[in-house]
């Protein structure tokens, strides 16, 4: 028996070209504003981390998202093309040691990598235990969401691969990690400024009404630190108390006959 081909988008050979027209789109005026949006949401975030390295993962072009991290050593990662970035590298073979990140950004990574699979498997290797990794990508249950399918023909810069927070959650905690929680924002159509005050309705309404809802939202996740239970020794036990108690009227008595 045959079976039916999945309803789905293969991103692996198009992978590339979708994060190159991404790129371009946030440099648009929607762009920006959605980068505003998350650049409000992660900030509060950031400041309050701890720790010693931070790893910023982009999609694209690097964005200093990590600039209000009060962690020192800092550095930012894109696929190979891209520029604005400390290293180039694929996704899902990062050239980072494993466990040495307290601090991860993937910036809708997981929306345009050939592998999200792989590259959120690979980005869980390099964090420490009791890390945060952060993911930002487009919510598919969104404005945005049901406007990429009226849309496809036209294959706007944001189209996607898009994950629900829930798909994410279960993905992490695969991989060992505790997820805190999640923030979400941008609730408007992607259209220019003068668009978006002509519909500046449907913003107000979406975070009143569909708060955890909005067109991108911000994950956070912890990951577990093993704890180490010492195995039960096969020894025999030596008693603490070694010494012999005598009877100090015996003692003397040994004494003078000596």
């Amino acid at each position: 028996m045959q079976l039916p081909p999945l309803n789905r988008i293969s991103f692996n050979a198009s992978s590339g070209e979708l994060g190159r027209g991404f790129d371009e789109w946030l440099d648009s005026e929607p762009g920006q504003a959605l980068l505003s949006e998350e650049k409000a949401m992660l900030t509060e975030w950031l400041r309050s981390q701890a720790g010693q390295r931070a790893v910023a993962i982009y999609a694209g072009d690097g964005r200093d998202l990590l600039s209000e991290s009060p962690l020192r050593w800092q550095t930012s990662i894109a696929p190979p093309g891209f520029t604005g970035v400390k290293l180039q590298s694929r996704l899902d073979l990062l050239p980072i040691a494993k466990s040495s990140v307290d601090v991860l950004l993937l910036h809708h990574t997981m929306d345009f990598a050939a592998d999200p699979h792989q590259a959120l498997r690979e980005a869980s290797r390099c964090m420490a235990p009791g890390g945060k990794m952060a993911i930002i990508g487009f919510h598919p249950v969104s404005v945005m969401g049901l406007a990429r399918w009226l849309l496809w023909w036209k294959s706007p810069g944001w189209m996607g691969r898009y994950y629900r927070p829930n798909r994410l959650t279960d993905w992490l905690q695969v991989l060992g990690f505790e997820v805190d929680g999640m923030a979400s924002g941008f609730y408007t159509m992607p259209l220019s400024d003068r668009g978006r005050s002509r519909v500046r309705l449907l913003d107000w309404l979406g975070r009143f009404l569909w708060p955890r809802h909005g067109n991108t939202y911000l994950l956070v996740a912890r990951k577990r630190a093993g704890v180490v239970r010492p195995l039960a020794t096969r020894q025999r036990k030596v008693p603490r108390n070694t010494v012999v108690p005598v009877p100090v009227a015996r003692w003397g008595q040994q004494n003078r006959e000596s």
